[in-house]
């Protein structure tokens, strides 16, 4: 049975380090098989933040700078969703949607390739976010791409460059 002070531990080490190695995540499970103790680990879970769930969806609305300077088509469009209008004769309030857009699909792309195991795939991916986020000039979407890449290092066991990620995320939020 796992004592009240080991689970503070193992939290405190979850809240601290960003990371849940197997052995914790083993520890916790049999935790929360237990009726009395789940409501305990539960409160100290959102007490943490660690019952927050995924990221909350974007609204496109909050990114958008308004400027005179138009964006540039670094990567192609998926042929299955034809623009109206050539990229470069869009204005670009319209331009940086479709890019977002893009940055969206291109995400989702990562996260199926981490949820199949491709992590090299997935790491790929997460960079050309990381890129495109930049590109457009979004905190946000830069955070999340260094997540993903947090992931894919969580996904190879290694800690360091998952923390390292972790860390570029709070900083690129923070910008």
């Amino acid at each position: 049975m796992i004592s009240p002070d080991d689970v503070d531990a193992l939290l405190t080490s979850m809240a601290r380090d960003g990371l849940l190695d197997e052995a914790t995540v083993a520890e916790l499970r049999e935790l929360a098989r237990d009726p009395a103790r789940q409501d305990e680990l539960l409160a100290r879970l959102q007490e943490i933040g660690g019952a927050a769930g995924p990221s909350p969806p974007l609204n496109i609305e909050d990114f958008y700078r308004a400027g005179t300077e138009r964006f540039e088509l670094r990567w192609p469009l998926l042929p299955s969703l034809p623009l109206p209008l050539p990229f470069d004769e869009l204005d670009r309030k319209t331009q940086f949607y479709v890019l977002f857009g893009e940055w969206s699909r291109r995400e989702f792309e990562g996260m199926s390739a981490l949820d199949r195991g491709d992590v090299n795939t997935a790491e790929a991916t997460f960079r050309e976010c990381l890129k495109r986020g930049e590109q457009l000039g979004v905190g946000e979407l830069a955070a999340r791409s260094y997540e993903g890449l947090m992931r894919v290092a969580d996904k190879r066991g290694d800690t360091v460059a998952a923390r390292a990620w972790s860390e570029k995320a709070v900083a690129a939020r923070a910008s």
